[in-house]
């Protein structure tokens, strides 16, 4: 096909910024439109300059349908309602979609289950390749060092970050809980203040910064008696999210419905 046609909602916010510059950049890939909220300071602003990039003669706009016009493919790194409706506007066009936002609730992430049935759905609360690759070392890790040892997960962001635990924590501690064969809701321990007593064996605990610009630090620590094993990820630049994302959005034009993993697009299993 020509070079796929990729719309980016909340073009400008941190990540959108990131995509339209990643997209301007890549002589094999279109940018078609980004979209943004009624009322937002950089309405009508010129998508180049926006990305810092030289004027490109298309605008940011507050028309939402404008996000299936002319394209190909769509990749959301916005906020859980907004994601869940531009995932619905999408299948009703047949038009797929990369979504990179965090925060989703249990019930949200059953909807977008839901329309992966009629239209191709990554999601990942993480788009570095290198965070795909970390979860088969925790996975490997917590099977072969068993219930013995305590795990703790820290994770570090931004200032403006409205979440926590990060949706990369939680999906990190998802894998360890899993190859425990445990339900990480039933185990995790977020909050500590007070006296709050020992720890107990089978929990996996998180930890939580937030400061300055941080882009994502992500580290899983391994306990016992005498040792300590840490698997470690950060990210210095938001373009390996970016890239990892529309690497997905190829992907996912030429694939049957389903509701993806960046996983399965590195056929990572």
């Amino acid at each position: 096909m020509s070079n796929p046609r990729i719309s980016i909602p909340g073009g400008n916010g941190r990540m959108g910024k990131t995509l339209i510059k990643e997209i301007l950049n890549n002589t094999k890939l279109s940018l078609s439109n980004s979209t943004c909220l009624t009322g937002e300071p950089e309405l009508g602003i010129d998508l180049g300059i926006l990305a810092g990039h030289n004027k490109i003669g298309r605008f940011l706009t507050d028309d939402k349908s404008s996000i299936v016009e002319n394209t190909d493919v769509i990749i959301d790194f916005t906020v859980p309602e907004a994601s869940l409706f531009h995932a619905k506007i999408a299948s009703e066009h047949r038009i797929p979609i990369v979504i990179g936002t965090t925060g989703l609730n249990e019930n949200q992430l059953t909807e977008l289950r839901d329309i992966g049935k009629s239209i191709p759905i990554v999601y990942s609360a993480n788009f570095s390749i290198g965070i795909a690759l970390m979860q088969d070392l925790v996975e490997d890790s917590v099977k072969k060092l068993g219930l013995d040892w305590d795990i703790e997960i820290l994770e570090s962001h931004h200032n403006q970050k409205v979440d926590a635990p990060s949706g990369t924590a939680l999906l990190i501690g998802n894998v360890a809980a899993e190859a425990r064969k445990q339900k990480l809701h039933e185990v995790m321990s977020v909050s500590r203040n007070g006296i709050i007593g020992k720890r107990n064996k089978d929990e996996i605990g998180f930890a939580v910064i937030r400061g300055g610009d941080i882009v994502g630090e992500h580290s899983i620590k391994f306990f016992n008696q005498s040792e300590r094993i840490e698997i470690n990820h950060l990210a210095n630049n938001r373009n390996i999210f970016a890239k990892g994302a529309i690497r997905s959005a190829i992907w996912a034009i030429d694939n049957e419905p389903g509701f993806y993993s960046l996983k399965d697009v590195l056929r990572i299993h």
